[in-house]
């Protein structure tokens, strides 16, 4: 097993510039705060990573709300500050806005992850990492290309390689359908958006049973 973050950052590192995409671990936001950007964000990522990891939930894109600010998908400011993150003490404020940045799927996310005793051992990532925005918008989300998701492929395929044994679950149509180009095995979860949070409940429910069932699972 290589080390996740490095593997990562080098992937990461790789992809060509794309137009109307924003890179959260080499670009700064015009809000971030003192304590908040590129290298924070870089930081705050690898220390996450860092910890042992048994389940990688893998979202569409990185959003304007959460991982543009955070670095790290399904992750909030708002959650950040909480310190309701796995291996990531409480933070200071991540940008100069009057409220703290807050995604509500990032709130179900993790809420869900502690209810079911898995925030602890599961990584958070995106099908295609950067975030995609309408243009001249940058505090907006679209969906990816197909051309931005082929260019995003290097880096799951990184992500694979260093956690070779890491149950890979999809949140989403997108997210199912980039990891089935690449022939990864992976559970399918609906995305907590557009009314979608008991069904990702409810899938993350029976999925942390069917983990708890595993030779060796710790119960």
């Amino acid at each position: 097993m290589t080390d996740l973050f490095a593997s990562l950052h080098a992937a990461l590192t790789a992809l060509p510039p794309l137009p109307g995409c924003f890179n959260p671990w080499q670009s700064a936001n015009a809000d971030d705060s003192d304590d908040n950007g590129a290298e924070q964000r870089r930081t705050r990522l690898a220390t996450h990573a860092a910890r042992p990891i048994r389940l990688v939930l893998i979202g569409e894109a990185a959003g304007y709300q959460g991982c543009r600010i955070s670095g790290m998908a399904f992750t909030s400011e708002a959650l950040l500050i909480d310190g309701s993150i796995p291996g990531l003490e409480a933070t200071p404020r991540l940008s100069t806005r009057a409220k703290p940045w807050s995604e509500p799927s990032a709130r179900v996310v993790w809420r869900t992850l502690y209810e079911q005793r898995l925030a602890e051992t599961t990584f958070l990532w995106n099908a295609f990492p950067l975030h995609p925005h309408e243009p001249g918008k940058p505090l907006s989300n679209r969906t990816p290309t197909r051309t931005e998701l082929a260019a995003g492929e290097p880096v799951l395929r990184a992500l694979r390689d260093a956690l070779p044994d890491a149950v890979l679950a999809a949140v989403g149509n997108k997210a199912a359908e980039a990891l089935t180009r690449l022939g990864y095995a992976h559970e399918a979860l609906r995305h907590p958006a557009y009314g979608g949070v008991p069904e990702f409940v409810a899938g993350v429910e029976a999925l942390a049973l069917r983990l708890r069932r595993k030779p060796g699972a710790r119960r």
